[in-house]
């Protein structure tokens, strides 16, 4: 049976959430760790929107190879050096550059590195011909064939190849909320042995 400080470091090492929070959760939960587990990660999952505005200044660059034919590397940061040693965070990394090296096509990290006019453009052409259905309508059909379009070409967008019921930005979410610090991609590459992209 865990004694106290077992569970203690049992969870830190699953949510790193500070200590006394730990403390508060066990408290709450009656010293049952998977509920403990459960209410750290609601609450960092609540913090999510105030995360959204943190500065992600430390970076690990990350690569992978695929029988020697393709490979990716991915510069992904956090905020403190803790979380960036972190397995969780090591293989989230691992995770993101095998999803780039199978997918078919993978040009832009998300929408916002796309050029506004572009983007303009491949909406207006969505909407062509169809002037006299309701506005309501139109703005539907533009909006899902946009979005269709998004996860065939930005990296965020796409569907995990792992797990096809969540999208990298869901991955990446969901370890954000574990860990307590927001995680960005900043660059990738993806490399074959007959070309090479860049974003």
């Amino acid at each position: 049976m865990e004694t106290y400080t077992e569970k203690v470091k049992h969870i830190r090492l699953i949510t790193m959430a500070p200590m006394s929070k730990i403390a508060s959760a066990l408290h709450e939960s009656d010293n049952d760790v998977a509920k403990a587990i459960e209410l750290l990660i609601k609450q960092k999952q609540a913090d999510a929107v105030e995360m959204a505005n943190r500065v992600t200044n430390t970076n690990i660059v990350y690569s992978y190879v695929h029988n020697n034919k393709v490979g990716a590397m991915i510069v992904l940061a956090c905020q403190t050096d803790f979380v960036a040693k972190h397995l969780l965070f090591q293989v989230l990394a691992k995770d993101i550059c095998m999803h780039i090296v199978s997918a078919p096509q993978v040009n832009y990290i998300s929408e916002a590195n796309l050029n506004p006019q572009d983007v303009a453009e491949a909406k207006a052409e969505y909407a062509r011909g169809m002037e006299k259905k309701p506005q309501s309508i139109i703005d539907k059909i533009v909006a899902g064939k946009w979005q269709k379009r998004l996860e065939e070409m930005c990296l965020l967008d796409q569907k995990f190849v792992k797990d096809d019921t969540k999208t990298i930005r869901q991955l990446i979410q969901s370890v954000s909320a574990t860990v307590g610090e927001k995680i960005e991609i900043k660059k990738f590459i993806k490399m074959t042995t007959s070309e090479v992209g860049c974003r």
